[in-house]
């Protein structure tokens, strides 16, 4: 670690380089471990939040859904899946259970419906308006999608980016205050 410190120059370097490189490093690493992540689950969006209440009490609002590609006779009545439809529902992906299933002239069309829902879907769905079967769901999480994607969530997140980058450069300006500041001489020291 040593070694890779002093090839970089990292104890000459501000503090704003060094929060700058290490969002870098943790922004980097987080789309490598996703990209692996849609490999190994076959599909380009392995990972959906809920964003409406169609699938109450099935799923709630909110629900973070893992998904998984499966070839199309691999999908039975009853498994939930995530469409993308034009026709019909444009706003993102629509997440519905499979009630029926025809196969005509060897193409697959699935119609769905939502659990909280008291009519059927108005059209069918093909396999490739299949994005993926849900395998596992986790509660809670996708609120934090929800709310990044408001202005509030925005702002949040502008606020947070400045911090980190602002904050250290402005609390160990300089060497004098690196003596003197005993948290500017621990980051310093990392």
């Amino acid at each position: 670690m040593q070694r890779i410190k002093s090839k970089l120059k990292w104890n000459t370097r501000p503090e704003w380089f060094k929060s700058a490189f290490t969002l870098v490093i943790v922004v980097g690493a987080t789309f490598g471990g996703y990209g692996l992540f849609m490999v190994a689950m076959g599909t380009s969006s392995p990972l959906v939040v809920v964003t409406s209440y169609s699938m109450v009490p099935t799923l709630d609002r909110g629900d973070l859904l893992v998904l998984q590609s499966r070839p199309p006779d691999q999908i039975k009545v009853g498994d939930i899946i995530v469409f993308q439809d034009t026709e019909w529902q444009t706003s993102g992906p629509v997440v519905h259970r499979v009630i029926d299933i025809e196969v005509i002239n060897g193409t697959y069309h699935y119609y769905t419906k939502g659990d909280a829902n008291t009519h059927p879907d108005p059209y069918d769905r093909t396999y490739n308006e299949i994005i993926g079967v849900v395998v596992f769901r986790i509660p809670y999480v996708g609120h934090i999608s929800l709310f990044l994607k408001t202005t509030t969530g925005m702002i949040t997140v502008a606020i947070i980016f400045f911090a980190i980058l602002i904050i250290p450069e402005i609390v160990c300006k300089d060497e004098e205050q690196m003596d003197e500041n005993p948290e500017c001489v621990a980051s310093s020291n990392q």
